[in-house]
């Protein structure tokens, strides 16, 4: 956390807790009950500077902000996933931006980012392919003018129906798994974009979701990063699951949080719930598997921030552990809040939603066990580090 002091953390997240107890926790229950986006909250949030906790003045990435911006994500987690959300994909797609894009699209977009007038969408995933992004069919190909043509889909794309831009990767003049790759900044507004419904999600509410469709999309070559598509976009992916597995880590904070409250107040023959044993394990039990999955995910943190893209496999690893955890827990607090736990005005039932989705988002569990077991098969065990 070099760059910044344990004073300057402390008052950030001092700053960030009363801004969620003022500003997000009064209105989480009603933006996840409609399921309506609040830019006026993103507004209020670039003004105490969460957007921009990552950058430099001059637009540049500044690595000592990757550990206080996530524990903003995972302070601002515990009382709105669905916010937090908000404010790190922001930093997602000015990373991009900042690392890979020409200074003239950079500084497009980049300040509207930071300062939370514009809104940008992270377009990878294609509704044939899923997780197997090799897969994916969205192509560009180069005109005699030196322009590209762009034709595809994209789904289940963050923010989407609010962006203004979306970063997408495409492959090159072909649909084959191993062509070449790009990733371009394109305005939601070029014509042969279209946005499609938002979706009504089961979690995350609020955050809206659409596809993205792509027919003949003209866009000049100046709008393409500079960086092979494929990797620029799972270096950003590898952001994007330490952010997702901060949001797990925020639901297993608030599911601790609203559970020790209400064990502490409720009572059951003739005491309170708290001074039960079996309570007390469940939430020791809790307890220790948050703070496991924090300094897993602060040891993942920690390497994307010294450069590289960070190491993948803590970074799956993080991400797994965090989101099982949050699910596993949340689960466990609805079922402590009894017949409570299922109305909706509790909100241990939106934190079990919101951690259902992080278990699927950016790499499901399955798929980071998979690449995590492959890893241990080939990994020396003889060495000092694996």
């Amino acid at each position: 956390m070099s760059g910044y002091t344990e004073e300057e953390v402390r008052e950030l997240l001092r700053v960030v807790g009363a801004f969620c107890e003022k500003e997000i926790a009064p209105r989480a229950r009603e933006i996840d009950e409609t399921g309506e986006f609040f830019p006026d909250l993103v507004r209020k949030g670039a003004e105490i500077g969460l957007q921009g906790l990552i950058f430099t003045e001059d637009l540049r990435i500044d690595p000592a902000g990757f550990a206080p911006a996530h524990e903003t994500t995972e302070l601002i987690s515990s009382y709105s996933a669905a916010v937090a959300l908000a404010f790190s994909v922001a930093r997602l797609h000015g990373y991009l931006l900042a690392r890979y894009a020409p200074e003239p699209v950079r500084d497009r977009w980049l300040p509207g980012l930071i300062d939370g007038t514009a809104f940008g969408a992270f377009a990878l995933s294609e509704p044939h392919s899923g997780t197997d992004v090799r897969a994916g069919r969205t192509v560009a190909r180069r005109t005699p003018g030196g322009d590209y043509l762009i034709s595809g889909e994209k789904a289940w794309i963050t923010q989407s129906p609010a962006a203004d831009f979306a970063i997408v990767l495409t492959k090159l003049e072909s649909a084959d798994r191993d062509a070449d790759t790009a990733a371009f900044v394109i305005p939601l507004d070029t014509p042969g974009v279209s946005v499609g419904r938002d979706e009504d999600m089961l979690g995350f509410r609020g955050m809206p979701m659409a596809g993205l469709s792509f027919d003949d999309c003209r866009v000049p070559a100046e709008w393409r990063l500079g960086v092979d598509g494929f990797r620029g976009m799972l270096e950003g992916l590898n952001l994007a699951r330490l952010d997702a597995g901060c949001y797990g880590l925020g639901l297993l904070r608030g599911a601790l949080r609203e559970t020790g409250r209400y064990v502490r107040d409720r009572r059951a023959f003739g005491r309170p719930l708290a001074e039960l044993q079996l309570v007390q394990e469940k939430l020791g039990r809790m307890y220790a598997d948050y703070l496991a999955a924090r300094e897993l995910l602060r040891a993942g943190v920690a390497s994307f921030a010294a450069g590289g893209g960070g190491d993948a496999h803590l970074i799956s690893a993080a991400k797994m552990v965090a989101t099982d955890a949050a699910m596993r827990h949340t689960v466990e607090a609805v079922q402590l809040h009894g017949g409570y736990g299922v109305h909706l005005h509790y909100d241990v039932q939106r934190m079990m939603r919101d951690a259902k989705i992080t278990q699927i988002i950016d790499g499901t569990s399955e798929i980071h066990s998979l690449m995590l077991g492959r890893a241990a098969i080939r990994a020396d065990w003889t060495a000092a580090g694996v």
